[in-house]
Formats: C-alpha cells, structure tokens, sequence
C-alpha cells in the first residue's frame, strides 16, 4: 500500500527531473515496472532498454544507475534490494504508458525482460529470493497474460490459511493491489483482497462494505472455477442468506468473470507464440539490444586503440616479423628458377688457388663462359686491385661486376678498373638491425657518396635489369617515382608496411620474396667448369651469376628466415642473396609470380576493429566458458587460414594484432558483464556511506 500521497509522489517525480534531466526520468519509467529493484536488476534495465519504440536513442548515462537508486524516488528495504512507493509506482507507469515514445508497446517489451530475467531467481534454493522472483513473475504476467495472474494469484490464495497465514495473506494483497490496474476486469479478485486486508486489520465493516459488492454461495465467492473462502464473521456482517439469492443470480458475477477469462485465454497462445518468436531472434532475452551493442562497439574501440598504439610503439614487429618468416617458409616449393645457373666458387676452389683468386684464373673461367653464349654474366668479386680482369673477352658488356659503399667503420670497395660504371652494381643489403639481423627486404636502388663506388643499381637488380633488357623489355620510373618493369610496377617499401612499423625506408626497398634455398637455381663450381665437367647448354641465354661461398672473403653470408631450419646454414652466402632478388624481378615480370604485398594502414585498422568485435560478440552470445573457448578457437582458426591463404597469393594480412583484440575484446566484455552490476551496487554502497546525495541524508 502507498505511504505517501498522489500530490507528494508527483513533487517528488518533478524533482528528480530537474535535478537529473528527462534521461534519468527515462530509466526511472523504466525501474517501475518491477516491483522490486536490486543493482542488477536496474542495470539491466539500463543496457537493454536504450531506445524508444521509434528507435531513437535515450542517451541514458550508465551513472543513473546509482542516482535513482540513491534518489528519493528508492527506498532501500533490504541488502541491495530497493523498491518505489507504489503512489510512485503509478505514477511514472501512468506517464510511461500516456508517452507516445513508449506506451503499451514498452510495458509488453518490459513485461517480456522481466520474466525472462526472473527465471533462474524460480528455482534459487533460497526461499526469500524464489518469494521475491514469484511476485516479480505475477507483476509481469499482470501486463501480458493477466488472466493467468489473476488465475494463479487467486490459486494462491485459496490455499492459505486464514488464521495462520495472515502475513502472507496480506502481502499477496498488497501485491494484487499493486498490480490493480491490469487486472481491472477482474473486480471479484480485487474486492476479495481488499476485504480480506480490512478484515485482518479489524475493520469488520469496512471488509463487509467490501463483500456485499459480491456473490457469496456457501460462505465462498466463485473466481474463475477457484473457491475463496470468506470468513464467517462477514458472512454474519453482510446478513447474506443462501436462500435469498436464486441459483442464475449467484452464478451472474462468476459467469461473467468467466467470459472475461474467456476473452484473456484466448489470446495466450498468440501472445506466448509472439514472445518465443521474438526471443528466438534475441537469445539474450532482451527487449533492445542498443545497450549491448554500444557496450561492445566502445569496448572494441578501446581495445583496438590500445593493441594498435602498442603497434605503433613497435612493441609487435618481433612477433609479426616471426609469423611472417613462418608463413614464408611454410610455403609449398617451387621449381627451380631456370633463367639463373649459380657458378660457385668454393672452399675446395680457393684450396687449390691458395686461397687467392688470380686474374689469369678469372678470365679463364670467364671466357669459358663465355663460349656457351650466356645472356648476362654477374661477376659477384670484390678484386680492385685486379687491372686485367675480363680483359680481352668480345662481350664485356654483358659483364656485371660489384662493388661496395662505405659506411660506419668501412671504407668502400671499388669495382674492377677496367669496368665502365653502367656494368657495376653495389652489394648493399639492408637487414632487420633493431630486431634479428634477418635479410627481409631488397634494396634495389640507392644513393651514393663514394667517389668510387658511385653506381645506383643494386648488383642483383641491375643483373636482371641487362637480363629482360636483351629480351626487349625496359625499365623506367613513373611520374610518382615507382620503378616499372615492362608492364609490371614495383611499389616502394613504406615506413609503415605490413608488420612494419616506422621502417627506416631509405632507397628503393621491396619485401624480397624468396624461393626456398634448395630450389633457388641450378649450381656449378668453379672446377667442374675449368674442368670441362659441365654440360654447355646450362649456361645458353642464361643469368649466369659467380661467386664465392666462402665464408672467409668478404662480404661474408647474411641471416635470411632460412637460417632457423636445421638443414641450412646459419648463415647463407651473399651471392645466393643477389640471385635470389635477382630471381624474383625476373619472376614477377616474365611468370606473373606475386610480389608480397599489404594492405594500407587504415585497412589494417578496420581489419583489426572488426575482429576486436568479434571477440565482444563471443562474449556477449556465449556465456558458458567452455564454448566461449571453443568459439574463440575457432575464431582464431579461421583468422589464421583466411591469413595463410591470402599469403599464398602474396598479401601479408596482419594475424598478431587481430588475435590480440579478438582475445582482449572477449575478455572485457565478459570481465564487464559479471562485475558491472557487482560495481554498480558498490557505488550505492559507497554513496550511503558517504552520504554524497543531500536528499539521502534526510532519509538516512
């Protein structure tokens, strides 16, 4: 029953309003209808109810959890258990329903979550916590199905004890008298409770000023096929006599009680039809799904920013550069590169030499080759000093010799004098100094300072460039700066390229796609050459490439990704490096072969956004942890195939950065959803305890 007056419980709504605004006078519209309000409970109010029946947005803040419960509008009667006077009560039920933006549709809506949301409270073990769910359970069903609360309240009812069961005689009274509205038709029920309350209070007359507005027949009234028994003390009250009143007249206010039942049950089954059809579609068993939603999209926000600002500190490169060498050397074998014949020049070549390679030996080699009609011969040796190399052969032109740019601690390494600067290459490699000394990249074209060393063709590049070139094929740089082949263009490494982050660019570097080390090229030494042990057509319109793999003449080998594997050297000869960026230029225009490429930054971003809202659905749909795990595997597993196969083609699609969201995401959400009503019930209590509400310490 009401404490307060109409007139008080309205001041009271007005104030809250302006103190808080129409958002918070939204939710409290909202936290009428149950009958009783835990944290929780409100909250869920909050997430799922942020919308009007328009779909327009309430702009709820979630702080007006904790400000109704804390406002004069909440009475807290128990442990986090709060409830409105009933004058309240009705009050903004009446405005919720008059507001053109919620109306009847909002109170089935609410109806609906309640009883969805009460249903595990039904079979807690705890009795207080199953009485309270029961009366929430009746106060919904008064909205959508008010035949069956009527019809189960009135069960109840019937199988109390008059005299024993007093205190729960009164509070199913109180309850029906709260939920008075929806069951107006049903008047016997209404007048039944309220003057069995008068009676128990000791106001005879008043409860038989209430019975005489009903049919008794023998000492009982009739509710939809339910006695309720009436005491004889209102019996004698009212002075009703059973042969006073004809059969047809006391069954009149049953039947016609009846035919209103008849009215409800007829439509039950269409309404219970139209919940389940609705809740099929939201499996959360919420009447609005915005709150959820705008959880998970703010969540993903945050965790996307935070995963890709680590990005941005390089903090992920290691890691995305490991899967990436993993992707590459993962890949199926490819054939032999035919166009390129390696001529190696050995440890077992230099022991014979004494270690020193001379000119006459040189020139022998290279006139040899020379007979068998190569296209392009890459002499990769560093010998300055040699005056006389390549003398007296008909196609020096097609000769390319190497030389090396000085840098910190090194002085540069002159080509041949004998070698017109066109037909000279740098060596220069450029490797993942900050991370693992892994050659990843491919510096085709740079700048030089020396006064020697002056050329801007990289060995392996210039090598394939004087290949395609006798084939009739040209390069050029097009207006935005990017080296062409042909018809094939060859984008400029970026600062910010793939796993790449603030990448020191400089020069013309590209993502060097290699072919496995044991099927790059065929491979002759250098003594089965001179020794006549070769079969001259591998040498015919060929990339002929020599060099030395000797680890003791300078340059030295480099770490590739190859490296880690147990049946390759730690580290690989420079002359398989050059050969292997001069494969994959002539590769890519001749054979289409892919160069690895990537997606722009803002791509990447999307990229990783949407599976940070992956990981946020996950835990929004799934709340058991074992198939929330199963599903974040195989969420993970599909990231992994798309990413692996799209590698296959040659885009290297980040895998790190979305795993990490998809993780994170999964955990925030979840980590949200089981501790914010737990935090909202904190700042209540905190709030009583600190009395921050001037108009709680009144009520305090």
């Amino acid at each position: 029953m009401s404490k307060i007056k109409p007139e008080v419980a309205n001041r009271r709504i007005e104030s809250f309003k302006k103190r808080f605004g129409k958002a918070h006078l939204y939710l409290a519209y909202h936290a009428a209808f149950p009958l009783a309000l835990t944290p929780d409970l409100l909250y869920r109010l909050w997430a799922n109810f942020q919308q009007n029946i328009h779909g327009q947005i309430l702009s709820i803040p979630w702080v007006s959890v904790a400000d109704l419960l804390l406002s004069s509008l909440c009475n807290e009667v128990g442990h986090e258990l709060y409830e409105m006077d009933l004058a309240i009560r009705k009050e903004l039920l009446k405005s919720l329903k008059e507001d053109p933006d919620f109306g009847k549709q909002r109170l089935d809506e609410l109806a609906s979550f309640l009883l969805d949301y009460i249903q595990p409270q039904l079979r807690n073990n705890d009795p207080d916590i199953q009485d309270l769910a029961q009366a929430q359970r009746w106060t919904a069903l008064a909205y959508v199905l008010p035949s069956k609360a009527a019809g189960e309240l009135a069960l109840t009812l019937s199988k109390l004890d008059q005299k024993q069961d007093k205190a729960e005689l009164l509070r199913l009274a109180s309850l029906v008298e709260t939920v008075a509205e929806p069951l107006a038709e049903f008047e016997p029920l209404l007048i039944y409770t309220r003057g069995m309350v008068s009676f128990i209070r000791g106001n005879l007359e008043s409860a038989a000023i209430q019975f005489t507005k009903i049919t008794i027949y023998q000492n009982q009234i009739q509710f939809a096929g339910i006695n309720l028994l009436v005491p004889e003390e209102i019996i004698k009250a009212t002075e009703h006599s059973l042969n006073d009143v004809s059969r047809s007249e006391k069954q009149q206010i049953p039947r016609s009680t009846l035919k209103v039942f008849s009215r409800q049950v007829a439509n039950t089954q269409k309404l219970i039809n139209h919940r389940e059809t609705s809740y099929s579609r939201h499996p959360f068993n919420t009447a609005n799904n915005r709150g959820w939603l705008q959880t998970i999209f703010v969540t993903s926000i945050a965790v996307t920013a935070l995963v890709w600002g680590v990005r941005e500190l390089k903090w992920l490169q290691p890691w995305e550069l490991r899967v990436y060498d993993q992707m590459l050397r993962s890949r199926p074998a490819e054939v032999p590169d035919r166009r390129i014949l390696l001529v190696k020049i050995t440890d077992e070549d230099l022991k014979k030499e004494k270690w020193t390679l001379s000119d006459r030996t040189i020139n022998q080699l290279l006139k040899k080759i020379e007979s068998y009609q190569p296209r392009i011969v890459g002499l990769y040796l560093f010998q300055p000093e040699h005056k006389n190399l390549a003398a007296n052969l008909q196609n020096k032109d097609n000769i390319i010799s190497t030389c090396l740019f000085s840098s910190l601690g090194r002085d540069e390494m002159p080509p041949p004098p004998n070698f017109p600067i066109d037909n000279v290459g740098f060596s220069d490699v450029v490797a993942d100094n900050e991370n693992d000394q892994i050659l990843r990249r491919s510096l085709l074209f740079a700048k030089s300072t020396d006064k020697k060393c002056t050329t801007s063709f990289a060995f392996g590049a210039l090598i394939a460039i004087n290949y395609l070139e006798k084939q009739g094929i040209e390069y050029h740089f097009t207006n935005k700066g990017d080296f062409q082949l042909g018809k094939t263009l060859f984008p400029r490494l970026q600062a910010n390229s793939g796993g790449y982050q603030h990448l020191d660019a400089d020069g013309y570097q590209i993502l060097l796609n290699y072919r496995h080390p044991n099927s790059l090229a065929d491979q002759v030494s250098l003594t089965d050459v001179l020794s006549d042990r070769v079969n001259p057509s591998l040498f015919k319109d060929r990339l002929v490439i020599i060099g030395t793999t000797s680890a003791n003449i300078p340059p030295g080998g480099f770490y590739t990704l190859y490296s880690a594997l147990p049946d390759q050297p730690a580290r690989i000869p420079a002359l398989f490096i050059h050969a292997q960026i001069a494969s994959q230029l002539i590769s890519t225009v001749l054979d289409g072969r892919p160069l690895i490429w990537y997606w722009p930054n803002w791509v990447e971003l999307i990229w990783v956004w949407g599976w940070s809202l992956v990981g946020g659905i996950i835990a929004w749909r799934i709340h058991n942890l074992f198939f929330q795990a199963l599903a974040n595997g195989i969420a993970m597993f599909v990231l992994s195939v798309f990413c692996v196969a799209l590698f296959l083609q040659g885009a290297w699609i980040p895998i790190v950065p979305p795993t990490l969201v998809l993780i994170f995401a999964n955990i925030s959400v979840m980590v949200y959803v089981s501790f914010q009503p737990r935090i909202a019930s904190k700042i209540t209590e905190e709030s009583h305890k600190n009395n921050l509400p001037n108009n709680l310490k009144k009520k305090n």
